[in-house]
């Protein structure tokens, strides 16, 4: 008994010691000189779920700790981003560019990390720097002294990450384990006599919004309050309000998106009650609501082990802490989910700030900001250069309370991946702070364009175009004016600046019309922009190859989190599909025989397949659906050259002969 006592005593001992000695370290970095900066960003986290902006859900404590952050700090209340999609979102992040500038102008295709980056400046400037969670741009990451990030999307569940050694896999939620990354960075990875910027990065709450179990059983109990056009009819809107595909009645999925799946509640309750019409709507609503919502819940209660650690360890007193995400999101707004369009909640984003000593508490700014904003805002706190070429403005001014005379008076806004999934045309546009003019453009818009105008005074809810009404002629002329300006000023080129030619290769006439298309490939890695668009649309894919006894991959495109793989396991065909994390493999039974084989598979949009060996059926299963969202990662012949789509092990090259791939992509 007393030696067990000595032996907790003595610990004990021993962890003030260690405790003491990493304050004593951190001192130089909490006490004074230039701040410690932790920048934690979302992925999809709308602003309406955030208490600090209200709205309707500003009762249901979502986000303690974030409101927390915004009670001791400021609230950016116009806050907005660039081009509403993740890659380019943070592509602009880094390099404080809009998307014709940084190359980032969608999801696909590679990102140039060559380029000026901020976090390249400050360990220039003496700042150590850290990266950890998702980033969404392929590559390996450079200026940061520690990177630890997801492959693509990334996994909620047992997610891997990406270090400059490797891959790791931690066992638990990802929201959980970003956190514990972060920490663990914090506590035995960075340099305490330097100051530092940490950048903590979630998935959550991206589709297919898996809250952590803990959290899944309390928000399944909840009900939510409806926004008040979830039945959105589009009347008073053009072509590409009506022709979306990102509606919770039809485009979300029963089993990826809302879990609806054998022997489960939902499942169950479906079977029961058999709600259909605007009953159906009201309950994906809500099942939507509770796993999105309980992923924010799982961030903010992550959020709070941050800012607890900051305060026990003494860094709070030199820290600014940020938090945004890299756009908005539909709660149901519209009946929609996603992004992408220029309307209010897709357009803005949260941000929100604390400085101790610096940021008046309770502070709520109305200031137009964007995300071209955030990287001179970093260097600027850092005391370090900001290029010249960089496209936004520090908020430096703004986090103090004081506004230069000459502040931006409007936001230029352009989204560019059309077509491709929720089939959002493309569109620029102008918002001075209170009327928005949209201009939408090119293929499948009446003419090859098509305006809108809102007066978010009157319409704050933007259900009614008055770009028509004769009174509003001179607001249209003086934005149209605007818009000009804005594009000479940040340099954009005319329409796409050849992006139209950039992914022609990839659509081979898709632009046209979604019909059937068809492409052919040689081993070896496919560019991005020229790779076989998924989403939403059926496959059927044959490999032409010769089989002397071993295995490998024949053809991939995508990764962990999306897409497929067709390769040999033990001699036996495997067709493998990730779909929103989930993985389902259907394979054949019997061992090739060694020869010249074509293997085919065909993917309906349901998500039944057939897997094919010289004509003859040889294995067909249900992989529980089509493609949501086109893969981050590309196509590769012969390798699976990406984040793995199935567990290879030794089986990854495809050492012998693969004479062609043949796909064709279905409406």
């Amino acid at each position: 008994m007393q030696m067990s006592l000595s032996i907790q005593m003595g610990a004990l001992v021993l962890a003030l010691i260690t405790a003491n000695a990493r304050l004593a370290a951190a001192a130089p970095t909490q006490a004074g000189g230039k701040p410690n900066i932790v920048w934690i960003f979302t992925d999809d986290h709308g602003y309406q779920a955030i208490g600090a902006y209200g709205g309707r859900l500003k009762n249901e404590n979502l986000t303690p700790n974030i409101d927390s952050i915004a009670r001791d700090g400021v609230v950016f209340e116009r806050a907005y981003v660039g081009n509403s999609i993740c890659s380019p979102s943070r592509a602009t992040l880094l390099t404080g560019k809009h998307s014709h500038m940084n190359g980032k102008f969608d999801n696909r295709g590679a990102f140039n990390h060559d380029q000026p980056q901020f976090q390249k400046i400050l360990r220039e400037s003496g700042y150590q720097t850290a990266m950890i969670g998702k980033i969404h741009l392929d590559g390996a990451m450079q200026g940061f002294d520690y990177w630890e990030v997801l492959p693509g999307q990334g996994r909620y569940i047992n997610p891997q990450f990406i270090t400059a050694a490797g891959r790791t896999e931690y066992p638990g939620h990802s929201t959980d384990i970003v956190t514990d990354r972060a920490l663990n960075w914090l506590e035995s990875g960075m340099d305490a006599s330097k100051p530092f910027m940490l950048m903590v990065h979630y998935k959550a709450p991206h589709r297919n919004w898996l809250p952590a179990e803990r959290i899944m059983k309390e928000f399944r109990k909840r009900t939510f309050p409806e926004p008040d056009n979830l039945f959105d009819d589009y009347t008073g809107r053009g072509t590409a309000a009506r022709g979306q595909d990102m509606t919770i009645e039809t485009t979300m999925t029963m089993r990826s998106d809302l879990k609806v799946t054998e022997g489960s509640e939902r499942a169950a309750y479906l079977a029961e009650h058999k709600p259909v019409g605007k009953d159906l709507i009201r309950w994906k609503y809500q099942a939507y609501m509770q796993d999105y919502l309980g992923c924010v819940a799982g961030v903010d209660e992550n959020i709070g082990r941050i800012l607890s650690y900051l305060k026990e360890s003494g860094l709070d007193k030199n820290t600014v802490v940020m938090y945004a995400s890299d756009q908005g999101f539909y709660l149901g707004e519209h009946g929609w989910f996603d992004k992408r369009f220029m309307y209010e909640e897709s357009f803005r984003t949260p941000l929100v700030a604390r400085w101790p000593g610096v940021i008046k508490p309770g502070t709520r700014n109305r200031d137009l900001v964007q995300n071209i904003d955030f990287a001179e805002t970093f260097l600027d706190i850092a005391g370090a250069p900001i290029p010249a070429d960089m496209q936004g403005r520090s908020l430096l001014p703004l986090l103090k309370g004081e506004t230069p005379g000459d502040w931006r008076k409007s936001l230029y806004y352009h989204y560019y991946e059309y077509p491709a999934e929720h089939s959002v045309r493309r569109h620029e546009g102008v918002f001075n702070g209170r009327h928005k003019l949209i201009r939408f453009y090119g293929v499948n818009v009446p003419d090859g364009e098509e305006w809108e105008l809102f007066d978010l005074e009157s319409d704050p809810s933007e259900m009614k175009s008055v770009y028509a009404d004769p009174e509003q002629a001179g607001t249209v002329k003086a934005l149209k004016v605007e818009l000009e300006r804005l594009k000479k000023h940040y340099a954009v080129p005319p329409e796409d600046g050849g992006l139209e030619i950039r992914q022609g290769n990839q659509r081979r006439g898709n632009s046209a019309a979604l019909g059937t298309l068809k492409f052919t490939f040689k081993r070896g890695a496919v560019p991005n922009n020229q790779a076989p668009y998924l989403s939403g649309r059926g496959l059927e894919l044959s490999a032409e190859f010769t089989y002397n006894g071993h295995d490998g991959v024949l053809v991939a495109q995508g990764g962990a989190s999306e897409g497929y793989s067709l390769w040999l396991k033990g001699g036996i065909p495997q067709w493998s599909v990730n779909r929103s994390d989930l993985g389902v493999t259907i394979a054949g039974r019997d061992k090739l025989l060694p020869g010249k084989h074509t293997l085919s598979v065909t993917h309906g949009k349901d998500g039944v397949a057939a897997l094919k060996l010289n004509g003859e059926e040889i294995a067909r299963g249900s992989v529980g659906g089509g493609f949501g969202v086109q893969p981050n990662d590309s196509l590769s012949v012969g390798v699976d050259s990406g984040s793995p789509v199935a567990e290879y092990g030794r089986a990854n090259n495809y050492p012998d002969v693969i004479e062609q791939v043949r796909i064709e992509m279905k409406p």
